[in-house]
Formats: structure tokens, C-alpha cells, sequence
């Protein structure tokens, strides 16, 4: 089975006060955020890999070079739209495609494995990672909504979710593989009605429900995994756990 793999990384680092430079280009434990977690994806056997830049693009393009390859999000208009963007150049050439954001690098080979190998086994439509928090209103990810059987029906943004769903403990980190031909034949009908008007790539997952295609989900290895960089306490938190592994 073919898979390759799209990473975000379009985005500013303004809540970090990075300007210079694009938010997944800044450096933990000497090399850019990203790069540890493309280090994890080519370690996971996953090499066909395309960034999907934005701003200061330039950075990005000349540091991987042919590495990886690019594509571009000119306007910011969310996760579901950034991977619109590598549609014509993925289109046909893989089997599978992973999706997941540059600014969260400290997912392990061995979890990603785990996931690929779960796809290849039990060839759903969409597998995913997931995570559970004691506090999960204080990491506000998507809570990940099960129906009365137990499966995956849904994913409900933080800002989105009514009182109830805002328990949920099982929580989203956004690393996902979908089938390609559901991914390209779906992605172009998403919508923005969300709190943020934006097309968000969770969507994706009540439409694999709603036409009755299996999800399958794998928990990652430690909660640690899923920590993303948006402020410089959570860029030291990380260089913390990268330096004890």
C-alpha cells in the first residue's frame, strides 16, 4: 500500500512573537519543529511527504529542498482547505494519505506506525489517533463523539461543542490517514458553518459516517504526544520532553 503524507505548515507564529520566520520553522532542541515531526513520519517507512506552506514560504522551501515537497495555501481559510491544496499534485499516486500540523512534533515513529499498520490491517476509510485528558478543556482539542455501538461518529471543535460533549474526555490531536479517493472525492464538499467560518478536516469524519465507512481509532502512547507549540512555555515544555526521550 502506498501512503504519503501531508504536513500543515502555513501558519505565523504570532502567539509566540515569531515574526522572522513561518510558526513550524522555530527550533527545539536544534532543528525546526517540523523537522522532528517529518523525522517521525519517514521513520514510520512514510516518505512521500508534502508541506503545505504559507507564510515566509521561502524558509521553509529552502531548508527541506527536496526532501519533501510543497504546496501552497495562500489564504488561511482552515485545516480542511490547507489539504485541499495538495490535491492536484496527490491525486492518483497514493493509496492512502496521512494529514497532520507541523507545530505538534512530538509524535513517535512507533505510535505512527501503530496507526499505519492498523490501516493496512483493517482497511477502514479513516483511521486516527486519539487522546484522553483528565482536563481536556484546559488543551481545548475536538472531543471525539462515539455512538451507542461505541464507533467514532463524529468530531465537535471546542467551540463548538454544547455543555455535554465539552466532558467528553476523548479528545482529537489531528493525525489522521484516509483513504485517498474518500479524501479527494469529499474534501471539496465541506462548509464553513462553525464558529469560525473556517472548512475544518475534522468534518471529514462525520461524513465518513454519514455514508457509513468504518473509522477506526489507536490511542497514542503517552498524553505528551499530542503537545503543540503555541506559546514559548509550551515551546520549553516540549524541548523538555525531547531532551528526556
Amino acid at each position: 500500500m502506498k501512503i504519503a503524507a501531508i504536513i500543515l505548515a502555513a501558519g505565523e507564529g504570532k502567539r509566540m512573537g515569531v515574526t522572522d520566520k513561518p510558526k513550524v520553522m522555530v527550533e527545539i532542541s536544534g532543528k525546526p519543529m517540523v523537522e522532528h515531526l517529518v523525522d517521525a513520519v519517514e521513520g514510520a517507512k512514510v516518505n512521500d511527504i508534502t508541506l503545505v506552506v504559507g507564510f515566509k514560504k521561502e524558509t521553509v522551501k529552502q531548508y527541506f529542498k527536496d526532501r519533501t515537497k510543497f504546496v501552497e495555501q495562500t489564504e488561511q481559510l482552515g485545516t480542511g482547505h490547507a489539504v485541499m491544496m495538495a490535491e492536484d499534485s496527490l491525486t492518483g499516486k497514493s493509496d492512502a494519505i496521512i494529514t497532520c500540523y507541523g507545530d505538534m512534533p512530538l509524535f513517535k515513529s512507533e505510535t505512527i506506525k501503530s496507526l499505519v499498520e492498523t490501516f493496512e490491517k483493517e482497511k477502514p476509510t479513516v483511521a486516527m489517533l486519539t487522546v484522553k485528558f483528565d482536563d481536556p478543556g484546559f488543551w481545548a482539542f475536538g472531543r471525539i463523539v462515539r455512538d451507542k455501538n461505541g464507533e467514532i461518529s463524529g468530531i465537535v471543535e471546542q467551540k463548538d461543542c454544547n455543555p455535554e460533549q465539552l466532558k467528553i474526555k476523548e479528545s482529537n490531536p489531528s493525525f489522521f490517514i484516509f483513504d485517498s479517493k474518500f479524501l479527494w472525492d469529499n474534501l471539496k464538499n465541506l462548509n464553513t458553518e462553525n464558529a469560525q467560518g473556517e472548512y475544518y478536516l475534522t468534518d471529514m469524519i462525520k461524513v465518513a459516517k454519514d455514508q457509513g465507512k468504518k473509522i477506526v481509532s489507536v490511542p497514542v502512547s503517552e498524553e505528551s504526544e499530542v503537545l503543540g507549540a503555541n506559546t514559548p512555555e509550551q515551546l520549553g515544555e516540549i524541548e523538555e520532553i525531547l531532551e528526556k526521550r
